[in-house]
């Protein structure tokens, strides 16, 4: 009895030990003052600075311009992630070589997890962890929870759905092995040879999207589906067609920017989430002249990039965050990041995005799919809601260079349609730009250099370009200008229900929590432009000599027939789209431990566009690089 009694007294006093204990540390813990993030918002010039009144404004809807976070669970501890966006400069591609994760404590982020975990707002979904910057930090053994922004998934789901029960999904999905990363003339192939239908292609396509893109990982790539696709890719298998062209019923997803007179056009807003336009856009009747489907359109970072710096890159006030398909740790790069994800993926054969500045070349480097910007000029932009229409170029993203190729010609109204040549890199002297990942001698950069030469190519390392510094203000001011004039006029002239730029910050006050989750400083700074056309003209034409003259004199100098860049960075994937050069990028391999996409981007002389696709395509040919991703849980 006595034994038993000690017993139960060591035991209370053991217990009443450790509750104190535990309550003294986490009384220190909570009272510690709070880390702070290293990490800086994106490093682009702005035009004018903001009062302590607007900071504070900006804070109250979630968004820390000096300090902005991408929040992910990681136990008790903060995933910070910098980032990049498709609104580029010189600065920030050199500076976000990579994507540099921190680990921090912090309650307060985990109580603001919690906040913004509501019904309707965010869907959880547990990821694994992962390297992005090798060497920097050690993956955790505790699996991180992201909260999604996923929003509407009727939207996309309904219109599915209704397609898919006309068809035999046991019989789609034995057949899905045919289409994926299959380039459209093995597609065209399977289709004449009676392995596969029209009709079978965009059910497969449906199936994948519901499967992977809406449940599943949700990769959130899709804003809306075209409800008669099925009806319309059986009405070409009965047609039955002879001497069809290359696109000849392949589904094509088109970015949100992209009018439709069928689907809702909205640059990603809240906005305009329902307003469909009167008419196509000029690449749209391009597609269908051809015998294009549209299967539907693609999520994008929000405007372009243009809402606010705080916005991460494949967000929208529409439909929510779109993610990488390589990894969820991985950035999906801005702003066509959608397209990208629908090409790598297979979700439709081909998928058509938008450059003003790296919104192309970008997220098709980040997503292992070829991207390729025409020179400026050769591809019409009416019809696409605009960020700035001097510089805006519609372009392909594709899984192969032939695609893109394929696509281009359709979209440059291009009659001539030559075989690509591998021996187009034969006696070509190609610089390797040195001022990014390219000075690093990694073994994707060897099996580069070595690709290039085994096709035939002199390759001439230690490129550089100048740092123009004041170009990347003036471009920056000048696009806060040329968005607000040109937007204004677009909506005015194709009957908005939003007709300003003004009634549009105005409407998304309304609901800040949605329609500006993470501000619109962007959209208030071209709102307060004074710039005026003939200022802007002025801007625009010294920008493009300086841009052309560095660009020629390096090509000139050097005697090279084309410009590549390895990796994420690079001043030429800044200058090019300002200078109006093509652009051309192509997987280049994936990092051994994080799995992240790399990539190649060519840059030629203006107007060259097709001696570029050569050039690409004899390059892909040796390299043989891009490999699907694994569309399970990470």
């Amino acid at each position: 009895m006595k034994r038993r009694i000690i017993i139960i007294c060591a035991t209370v006093i053991t217990t009443f030990s450790v509750t104190g204990t535990y309550l003294y540390l986490t009384s220190q813990q909570t009272s510690a003052p709070e880390r702070t993030s290293s990490m800086t918002k994106k490093d682009l010039p702005t035009s004018k600075p903001k009062d302590s009144n607007q900071h504070d404004k900006d804070k109250k809807i979630g968004s820390n311009k000096e300090n902005f976070k991408l929040e992910t669970g990681f136990g008790n501890k903060t995933l910070e992630v910098g980032r990049l966006t498709g609104r580029v400069s010189q600065e920030s591609v050199h500076k976000n070589k990579n994507f540099e994760i921190k680990l921090t404590n912090d309650k307060t982020a985990a109580a603001k997890k919690k906040e913004n975990s509501k019904p309707n707002n965010t869907l959880p979904s547990k990821v694994k962890p992962g390297k992005v910057n090798p060497g920097k930090q050690k993956p955790t053994e505790e699996a991180p929870i992201q909260d999604i922004n996923f929003y509407d998934k009727e939207r996309v789901m309904d219109p599915i759905d209704a397609q898919l029960e006309s068809l035999d999904i046991a019989a789609l999905e034995e057949k899905e092995h045919l289409v994926i990363g299959a380039d459209i003339a093995k597609l065209q192939n399977l289709i004449t040879t009676n392995q596969l239908s029209y009709k079978e292609l965009a059910g497969i396509y449906l199936n994948r999207i519901k499967k992977h893109d809406q449940n599943g990982i949700m990769l959130n790539a899709i804003t809306e589906i075209n409800p008669t696709i099925i009806a319309e890719a059986e009405q070409l298998d009965n047609q039955n067609e002879s001497n069809k062209p290359a696109l000849y019923g392949m589904p094509v997803v088109l970015k949100d920017n992209i009018g439709t007179i069928t689907l809702p056009t909205s640059a990603g807003t809240v906005a305009l989430k329902d307003w469909v336009m009167e008419k196509d856009a000029a690449i749209v009747d391009k597609l269908k002249t051809n015998g294009a489907l549209i299967l539907g359109k693609t999520n994008m970072s929000e405007w372009a990039a243009a809402m606010d710096d705080g916005v991460p890159n494949g967000y929208s006030g529409k439909k929510g965050r779109s993610k990488n398909p390589y990894s969820s740790e991985l950035d999906p790069l801005g702003s066509s990041s959608g397209s990208a994800t629908a090409a790598t993926c297979d979700f439709a054969a081909i998928a058509i995005g938008t450059e003003t500045n790296g919104s192309i070349i970008l997220p098709a480097g980040a997503q292992s799919v070829v991207g390729f910007k025409p020179s400026q000029g050769l591809v019409s932009n009416e019809g696409i809601i605009p960020l700035s229409s001097r510089f805006d170029t519609p372009g392909p993203l594709t899984r192969t260079v032939t695609d893109a190729y394929l696509t281009t010609n359709v979209l440059m109204d291009e009659a001539s349609q030559t075989m690509l040549s591998k021996d187009a890199l034969k006696n070509k002297r190609i610089g390797l730009l040195s001022d990014d990942e390219s000075n690093e001698e990694t073994a994707i950069l060897k099996k580069i250099k070595k690709d290039l030469t085994t096709a035939g190519a002199t390759v001439i390392e230690g490129i550089t370009l100048e740092e123009l510094e004041q170009v990347d203000a003036d471009y920056i001011t000048l696009l806060n200008a040329d968005f607000k004039r040109d937007l204004n006029q677009f909506l005015q002239i194709n009957r908005s229900p939003m007709s300003t730029l003004e009634s549009i910050i105005a409407f998304n006050k309304t609901n800040p929590t949605r329609n500006m989750k993470f501000g619109q400083s962007e959209l208030v700074a071209s709102q307060n432009s004074t710039m005026t056309k003939q200022e802007a003209d002025n801007v625009a034409n010294e920008l493009i000599h300086i841009t052309q003259n560095e660009l020629d004199s390096v090509l000139q100098n050097e005697r090279l027939d084309a410009i590549v860049s390895a990796g994420v960075g690079g001043s030429v994937k800044f200058l090019a789209p300002i200078a109006g050069n093509p652009e051309l990028t192509i997987p280049a391999g994936y990092d051994t431990e994080s799995n992240q996409p790399k990539s190649l981007t060519f840059v030629s002389k203006r107007n060259t566009d097709i001696a570029l696709l050569n050039m690409g395509y004899a390059y892909e040919q040796i390299s043989k690089n891009r490999k699907s991703p694994v569309l399970t849980n990470q």
